[in-house]
């Protein structure tokens, strides 16, 4: 999505000078090591060893990393660009306090604010705050990020939460800011509210905001640690000069290298990202000289197999999954079915080698639902999909990370599941919603069971069904014909938004989770890849 960047332009007066207070004597050469989008994965998960453990990631491991190069290499900094929370049974069962307080031992310089922070809104972020780092006692984790309003938050989040910080780092200070994309409805309630909105120009005036006070203090290095996403990252890389590196985060994006992005006076802006789940540690190698920041060399470095965990951080993650058994049962260690193959939860929005857009995981998922209610149609997005199977042994709580969205207050689980019934004509239209932000935004996407049809992107808005196509059940769709429809409730929650118009709505008992985790055990042999359900028209071509 670079090539998005050059959409965005910012008046030249917007273009500042800028300049520091200090003068550089001599080189120094940094570490910068960095993970983004962690999402509670605290124990390593991917296929299984003999034993059933996890051998992909997980901070645990990732920790063995970043403490080695900590003890190893000088002016260490290590960062996190946001999205700690939700995605495993450790965030629904410790709401985030023990990563938060593990990342702050780990030595971790500062924390973007992700848009996941803010999943069961403000006041509980405050409340998860205060049980991590009571006030004034020491060792807090910095948390930042300069486009949120807290000045009217009733519970003082913004003792935790602040625009920037600065380090002193191999005697040269270090400015750090933080953004946060605009894109959780939790986070704007009235307390909270995001400035700028999802405004480029706006956002970038905020970072040059940030650039100027940083420089103005002296700081001879600015990183901008953002989880905005890659888009608005490289328009703020282009626009606003003086920001030396941006450490991404969002788009769950793993770059091998980093992204070189020219500033307004020709100057590399260094844009890094290290994937998600810590299946990655980045580790970028810098000089500061007289002519500003230039890269030594960058390994995207791979959490895999041959990494051990750090004892003492296993240790502590061992302790909360016996927390988690007590609470609800043997998640880990026993078998509830086989997967013969990765389960993959997401397609590759730039790859023309096949037009087939529906995912092994929409399939998986959709199919358990129906399986469940009985009804014509099931559907979920893309966007409540967390992430999907591998191959292998498949316990429970491998079930329940790619459905973990939403927070059940009676079992502590996630969404729950519901029915309703809807015109073939609002089918469509719901449909088309997901289609408008086709390689845009994945998250709108509709994953489906019982429909099968063709889009054409290069179609306008509202126009890309391939109407005669759309079959419900091997029947044509009949526009005025009454369809049952199964959803989770986070899709119920989305209506309004979507403009569709549904009846008979039901809600019903059932956890998503334990749908699906019925029905995986129930089939035992789990084979599912993309089937065709649905398919990109422009790629045949």
């Amino acid at each position: 999505m670079r090539f998005l960047a050059k959409r965005f332009v910012v008046a030249a007066a917007f273009v500042v000078c800028f300049g520091t207070s200090t003068t550089l004597l001599a080189q120094v050469q940094f570490t910068l090591v960095h993970v983004n989008d962690t999402h509670s994965h605290l124990d390593a998960t991917g296929p299984k060893d003999a034993q059933l453990n996890g051998t992909t990631g997980g901070m645990a491991k990732a920790a063995s990393l970043i403490g080695y190069i900590k003890a190893t290499e000088p002016n260490v900094l290590t960062l996190h660009a946001g999205d700690a929370f939700h995605g495993s049974l450790f965030f629904n069962a410790y709401f985030g306090v023990p990563e938060l307080q593990l990342m702050a031992s780990l030595g971790f310089d500062a924390m973007a604010v992700g848009n996941h922070e803010f999943d069961l809104g403000p006041d509980t972020l405050a409340y998860i705050l205060y049980n991590a780092f009571p006030p004034g006692q020491p060792g807090a984790l910095p948390l930042l990020s300069a486009n949120i309003d807290l000045s009217a938050h009733p519970y003082g989040l913004d003792n935790w939460i602040q625009p920037s910080i600065i380090k002193e780092v191999g005697g040269v200070k270090v400015g750090i800011f933080g953004m946060t994309v605009p894109t959780n409805p939790t986070t704007n309630n009235g307390d909270v509210a995001i400035l700028g909105g999802d405004d480029p120009v706006k956002l970038m005036q905020i970072a040059g905001y940030q650039m100027q006070v940083l420089r103005l203090q002296g700081c001879q290095v600015v990183i901008m640690l953002s989880h905005l996403g890659t888009m608005y990252d490289e328009a703020v890389a282009a626009n606003v000069p003086g920001i030396d590196i941006i450490v991404s985060a969002h788009d769950h994006y793993a770059f091998a290298q980093p992204l070189q992005v020219a500033n307004p006076y020709g100057q590399k802006v260094l844009i890094v990202e290290a994937g998600t789940q810590y299946q990655h540690v980045g580790s970028m190698h810098f000089t500061l000289g007289p002519t500003g920041v230039t890269l030594d060399d960058y390994t995207l470095l791979d959490v895999d197999a041959t990494v051990p965990a750090a004892p003492q951080v296993q240790g502590v993650v061992n302790y909360l999954k016996y927390g988690i058994m007590a609470q609800y049962g043997d998640v880990y260690y026993t078998p509830v079915a086989y997967a013969t193959a990765d389960v993959k939860y997401d397609y590759d929005p730039i790859d023309t080698t096949t037009p087939k857009r529906d995912t092994a995981m929409g399939n998986l998922i959709t199919d358990a639902y129906r399986a469940k209610t009985h009804t014509d149609v099931a559907i979920t997005p893309n966007g409540l999909i967390s992430e999907g199977l591998s191959h292998g042994y498949i316990v429970a709580e491998d079930l329940f990370r790619p459905v973990s969205y939403g927070y059940d207050t009676e079992t502590g689980l996630g969404l729950k599941m519901a029915t309703f019934d809807m015109m073939g004509y609002e089918l469509v239209k719901g449909l088309e919603v997901g289609l408008a932000y086709y390689g845009i935004n994945q998250d709108f996407f509709l994953q489906a069971s019982g429909i099968t049809f063709k889009f054409d992107p290069r179609r306008p808005v509202g126009q890309r069904v391939m109407l005669p196509t759309l079959r419900i059940n091997g029947q044509k769709l009949n526009p005025y014909k009454k369809y049952s429809v199964t959803v989770n409730t986070g899709v119920v929650y989305l209506l309004p938004l979507l403009g569709v118009t549904v009846t008979n709505l039901q809600f019903l008992p059932d956890l998503e989770y334990s749908v699906l985790k019925s029905y995986v055990s129930q089939l035992g042999l789990v084979s599912y890849k993309s089937q065709g359900r649905i398919k990109d028209v422009s790629l045949d071509d």
